[in-house]
């Protein structure tokens, strides 16, 4: 099992049998096909699914977890505050931003994918 959400590309390619993601709150299915990806055995679209998802949780843990994760779902409509417990802090205006245009661009791919695939 995988605990590090940058690393579960590498460590899946290496057969762990899954992980425990706090990114995967916002990118789910991007997740599961990255895993079945690699059970599959599709390790170009493993590799390119992985690259995009570990960028998408380097922005996501930019700043104290869950703060960063909470400001997206909580700019999504997804959950009603983006409030932490103490000792954290909120994440900042730009950490928020900055995941929020990854996970865009991360949705925007997937989309484009999805098109070229079916049609």
């Amino acid at each position: 099992m995988a605990g590090d959400d940058a690393f579960v590309s590498p460590l899946l390619a290496l057969g762990a049998s899954g992980g425990i993601l706090a990114s995967a709150h916002l990118a789910t299915d991007r997740f599961a096909a990255l895993a079945d990806a690699w059970r599959a055995g599709d390790t170009s679209r493993a590799r390119a699914l992985g690259h995009r998802l570990a960028r998408l949780s380097t922005r996501l843990f930019a700043e104290p977890n869950p703060a960063v994760v909470k400001g997206v779902l909580h700019a999504r409509g997804r959950i009603p505050t983006p409030d932490v417990r103490l000792p954290l802090l909120p994440a900042s205006e730009e950490a928020v931003a900055a995941a929020l245009r990854e996970l865009a661009e991360a949705e925007s791919q997937a989309a484009s994918a999805t098109e070229s695939t079916a049609g």
